[in-house]
């Protein structure tokens, strides 16, 4: 019988990736299985999130700011189903409400969906937008982009799918503080707080409140043309021909001050 080193099997299948040192520029590789590595020219040690966040913050010097709005772009770790550290970046601006464009058609189009009716956060029961923002003057827009190759190990039927529920986790909890802290929120996809929504039932009160997220789509927004006004970002979507490399969750802040 031929046994295996379990490390030098681990060792085969991790691949090293190439970054930036961001005190040197120097070219470093960090291996997949590492969380940091040192460079050769400078001799210090670089974590992989440093590594991220300089790539991150090249990327933004040559971003102009959109609409004369200011671009804040971060890269932040959270946890993956497996309790694995997962890197992913956050976008934010904040913007007039006045410029938000939302349309009727927009939440009609959610009549084509096979589970319409099923939750109490979308279309037939959300408010419209203008019912939703009374009040309120600006929106601080979130864009959280985690890349898809992360489930990669994944079957390809259920990479975005995956990739979709953990992105959008990472905004559900930041926008909960937000929420806690008195403030109105949209998320992103059908609501979760109940799985599955009482509405499934025929019960048409939600059982929890506090919980319900309304997502931008159910309050009329077009995801696709914010996240391109917002943040000059394509919104991808994994198809028989096409397989995205990012999958976003987008959200929104509402406040009744002006925006800056």
């Amino acid at each position: 019988m031929l046994y295996k080193c379990p490390k030098m099997e681990q060792a085969f299948m991790s691949i090293p990736e190439l970054f930036k040192c961001p005190h040197c520029g120097q070219e470093i590789e960090i291996w997949e299985d590492e969380k940091r590595g040192r460079c050769a020219l400078c001799k210090k040690r670089v974590t992989r999130r440093e590594a991220m966040e300089s790539a991150t913050q090249r990327a933004y010097r040559q971003r102009q700011p959109l609409g004369g709005n200011e671009v804040s772009i971060t890269v932040c770790e959270g946890k993956g189903p497996k309790n694995e550290s997962l890197y992913y970046e956050r976008y934010e601006t904040i913007v007039p409400l006045a410029t938000l464009t939302h349309r009727s058609k927009n939440k009609a189009a959610c009549q084509a969906c096979k589970s319409h009716g099923t939750n109490l956060a979308c279309p037939p029961f959300s408010p419209t937008f203008q019912e939703y923002t009374m009040g309120k003057a600006s929106a601080r827009v979130l864009c959280l982009r985690l890349p898809l190759d992360y489930f990669s190990e994944e079957l390809i039927e259920n990479r975005y799918r995956l990739c979709f529920k953990t992105v959008r986790e990472f905004l559900v909890q930041e926008l909960a503080l937000a929420r806690n802290a008195g403030q109105t929120i949209a998320g992103a996809g059908p609501c979760m707080a109940c799985d599955p929504c009482v509405a499934e039932h025929g019960i048409f009160e939600c059982i929890k409140p506090e919980e319900k997220i309304f997502s931008l789509e159910s309050l009329g927004i077009n995801l696709m043309e914010l996240a391109k006004s917002c943040f000059d970002i394509t919104l991808e979507w994994s198809t028989k021909n096409h397989t995205a490399q990012f999958v976003c969750a987008m959200g929104a802040i509402f406040s009744e001050e002006e925006a800056p």
